[in-house]
């Protein structure tokens, strides 16, 4: 019989993966002519304020992730009033926490404008940039609900097309007013009015899919308390997750300006993409594990862990490889030779360190679900840390390349929190990774020789890159199969996914 479970999770993967390739394409696109037109210190003043933003997000103390557990729950054992009560109650928890995002986006924007606005530049309203910024986060919380509940109930196929045509028209429209000589300002301004039109698509979408959500309100102080008693542990999980993938983007333009933020964060965003995706497939895994653990299902549990971690193994490894054989010439042929010269090392390391967060995302999304979320809040106290010490030691005497190395060096805390997870968590005694390293390396090796004296020669422009760079992936996982290493389950489930897909899309009967 069909592991359903396995079906369903490879079927939002594969939604989550056609979502995921066009915005790479994208950024690769709009990311040289932003920075030609803004130049490298204004493009990395708009990476900082970006970064700011994310620690701004944290202010919802893991409510969102608490609320999904329980809707997830509450559907599990069919108690439709208590999800009612839950959901409502949520909804005037997000209007109070919109008017937090507000006051605390002003409050920055005062901040700066008074006190920083030396370090940052004149050339801005930060009161005006950060207030847009409020408005737009007062927007995203007073429907949080609705656009959550897609996540929560695994219907990534909607969730993708929705994400898709407003990131083509969020990037459209950036695009044309860098070309138009318009500056961060009237960026924000379009994005709010986005972020509008955004919010009333999930609106009508969620109500469509999920009758039971109503934009009421209630205080239902049992169900708030619920989700926060386990949202605050996530809450604290994430700030040090936070801090250990962001702050160096607030420490280098203390150390090297904003300039050496551009060439630190630009190549970072290429090798961001190998955990970016494990993150967005590893995210199907909470709803289902929370639904496994609900009904007791340890054995099934387990098993998704295996099999997830090792196909996250598999293609994040074709990812990782195929850029660091070929990172000179990505960073050549996208920006320019500046870039391939400063960065070309910083972008290994990343690549390097997102390989292990890579497969840090299928660990932490199973061990949130199972509520176990201590160990992960403490294994990321402990890596950003490190992360930090290294940083300020490190920065000023190697500056990105020491920044880069010191991500690496905090992320290599991950392998003792997955070799204590599998014993402890999900009784796995065996030596679960040896065979697929040992596969992995076999095919890395005639996978170096084709890319090094075959396929790397012929990158010569941006458009042979753009053809040779995914080819390379393709190529790695072509040879995975020729050489027999694909598991027969893994293989039967992607064919019969794949089908399905393709035919909802209307490309086979």
């Amino acid at each position: 019989m069909i592991d359903t479970t396995a079906q369903n999770t490879l079927k939002n993967s594969l939604y989550n993966l056609l979502g995921f390739v066009l915005p790479i394409l994208v950024i690769l696109f709009i990311t040289p002519i932003i920075i030609s037109h803004w130049g490298a210190k204004d493009y990395g003043l708009y990476i900082f304020l970006n970064t700011l933003i994310v620690f701004l997000g944290l202010l919802d103390l893991g409510v969102s992730i608490g609320t999904s557990k329980h809707i997830i729950e509450y559907r599990s054992i069919g108690d439709e009033r208590r999800l009612k009560k839950m959901l409502h109650s949520m909804n005037s928890v997000y209007l109070i926490l919109a008017f937090v995002y507000l006051l605390a986006c002003t409050s920055v924007g005062v901040i700066i404008q008074l006190f920083f606005i030396d370090r940052v530049g004149t050339s801005n309203n930060y009161l005006i940039i950060f207030f847009i910024l409020g408005i737009i986060a007062f927007i995203n919380a007073v429907i949080a609900n609705f656009s959550n509940i897609l996540f929560t109930l695994q219907r990534n196929d909607l969730q993708v097309k929705i994400s898709m045509v407003f990131m083509l028209i969020s990037n459209a429209s950036l695009l044309v007013l860098v070309l138009s000589g318009f500056g961060l300002l009237a960026v924000l301004v379009v994005q709010l009015f986005l972020s509008l039109l955004n919010n009333i698509v999930y609106f009508f979408t969620a109500r469509n899919i999920f009758p039971l959500m109503r934009l009421k309100y209630e205080w239902v102080q049992e169900e708030i308390l619920k989700n926060y008693r386990f949202g605050l542990s996530v809450a604290f999980n994430n700030l040090a997750s936070s801090s250990l993938v962001h702050f160096d983007k607030l420490l280098i333009p203390v150390f090297l300006g904003n300039a050496q933020l551009t060439y630190y964060s630009v190549p970072g965003s290429v090798a961001t993409k190998i955990s970016s995706i494990s993150s967005t497939f590893s995210s199907l895994l909470f709803p289902i594990t929370v639904n496994l653990n609900a009904l007791h299902d340890t054995e099934k549990i387990k098993r998704v862990y295996i099999r997830s971690m090792r196909l996250i193994i598999i293609l994040s490894s074709a990812i990782s490889l195929s850029i660091t054989f070929i990172a000179d010439k990505i960073l050549l042929y996208w920006l320019d030779d500046t870039f391939a010269k400063q960065s070309s090392m910083v972008l290994i390391l990343l690549v390097m360190t997102n390989f292990i967060l890579a497969l840090y995302g299928p660990l932490s999304n199973l061990l949130t679900a199972l509520n176990k979320i201590k160990f992960l809040t403490i294994g990321s106290l402990i890596m950003a840390s490190i992360n930090i010490l290294c940083l300020f030691v490190l920065l000023p005497k190697y500056g990105i390349s020491g920044a880069a190395l010191s991500y690496l060096i905090s992320v290599l805390f991950i392998f003792w929190m997955l070799k204590y997870s599998e014993k402890n968590y999900f009784g796995i005694r065996e030596s679960l990774h040896e065979k697929l390293i040992l596969k992995i390396v076999a095919t890395a090796i005639p996978f170096y020789l084709i890319v090094t004296f075959l396929l790397y020669p012929y990158i010569t422009s941006m458009v042979s890159l753009i053809f040779i760079g995914p080819a390379c992936v393709g190529l790695f996982m072509v040879l995975y199969k020729l050489f027999g290493f694909v598991e027969p389950e893994d293989w039967n489930d992607f064919r019969i996914s794949s089908t399905k897909i393709m035919q909802r899309l209307n490309l086979i009967k």
